[in-house]
């Protein structure tokens, strides 16, 4: 049974009225009111059509673009950029209005998902950045207002995610370095909180124990998507490691700082050791050597998440997965071993 406007009023015991002015953020509402009109509301999984609400009143349709986790050093790699280009070429197709937000870890857990898009009035979410310790990260999934989340795998009625197939491309870089001879490979991997991270830990692991490589986890060392941390624990890799062949990085910004330190210590890329990043940033093609790189297209994949949010939102469409496609971009940092 669908809750509406004045179950909430008769919960809170206050009129349709108030509730409605604490809804839609009105300064004549005392903020304790607004509290727990917000408190009952969200208890009741109030949820109106805020979409038909946009229609009837003649207004832009209002699509959020959610950075999570948002900090100085995110604009560097260029991905959020392709992230938004492709998310308003959508919203421009579709004829539909994006706005932008950022959320800290702080910001979510003072204001739950719920309420930052009842304050916001947007009738649904594009997400990207999500840690799965994250607050947001469990809420969406039982949250009524539609999402779609970019990088990762979660699915629910109102919630949907697009990402690249992040296993199977790890799987295949491996095996692109195991067919040109390398035995001994490491990995530069992010961190423990990103669903992307244990995925391409999974697909390295595969691609090792299907060619009868066994795993070594001394191999792998996580650099939180860090050009500096990646430069700072480079010389630790090669010295605790002297026998590995080929690093495989799951973000190029590692790579890059891989290869900065290599340099450094006059360690020779590829001839000493080959690399393969993850992304193909655009700084991947001026490094010298060029680096070599899984492509995964960050535009498409914004796309295609606004496009089946506007599924969920308009045609009530349950959410579902979308893998992207990607490929192997071979330059000038793996070597083939005879």
């Amino acid at each position: 049974m669908m809750v509406s406007i004045k179950d909430v009023a008769k919960r809170a015991n206050v009129s349709v009225t108030v509730v409605s002015k604490a809804l839609n953020g009105y300064t004549d509402v005392s903020e304790q009111t607004r509290k727990k009109v917000l408190r009952v509301a969200e208890e009741l999984k109030y949820s109106p059509n805020m979409l038909a609400k946009n229609l009837k009143q003649k207004v832009a349709k209002s699509i959020a673009l959610i950075i999570s986790n948002f900090d100085r050093t995110d604009g560097r790699d260029g991905l959020l950029v392709q992230i938004m280009s492709g998310a308003f070429e959508a919203a421009t197709t579709n004829k539909y209005e994006i706005v932008i937000y950022t959320s800290s870890l702080s910001e979510q857990q003072d204001k739950s998902y719920w309420q930052f898009c009842k304050e916001h009035k947007i009738s649904g979410a594009i997400i990207a950045g999500l840690k799965t310790t994250d607050p947001y990260f469990q809420e969406i999934i039982k949250s009524d207002f539609p999402c779609v989340v970019i990088d990762t795998m979660l699915t629910g009625p109102h919630t949907g995610s697009v990402s690249t197939d992040n296993v199977l491309a790890a799987k295949t870089a491996i095996e692109y370095l195991i067919e040109r001879g390398h035995r001994s490979i490491a990995m530069l991997n992010g961190h423990e909180f990103a669903v992307v991270s244990k995925q391409r830990l999974e697909g390295y692991q595969q691609a090792l124990v299907e060619n009868g490589i066994e795993f070594d986890p001394k191999l792998v060392i996580n650099a939180d998507f860090s050009e500096e941390i990646a430069y700072e624990v480079t010389e630790r890799l090669l010295q605790e490691q002297p026998y590995v062949t080929a690093v495989f990085a799951a973000s190029d910004l590692m790579a890059i700082g891989f290869m900065r330190r290599c340099r450094e210590l006059g360690v020779r890329i590829p001839d000493d050791v080959s690399v393969i990043g993850f992304d193909d940033i655009v700084l991947s093609s001026y490094m010298t050597p060029q680096l070599s790189t899984v492509r995964q297209n960050f535009h498409s994949i914004s796309y295609q998440a606004f496009e089946q949010l506007i599924d969920i939102l308009e045609n009530n469409c349950p959410g579902t997965h979308i893998n992207t496609p990607f490929r192997i971009i071979d330059r000038e940092t793996i070597k083939v071993i005879q």
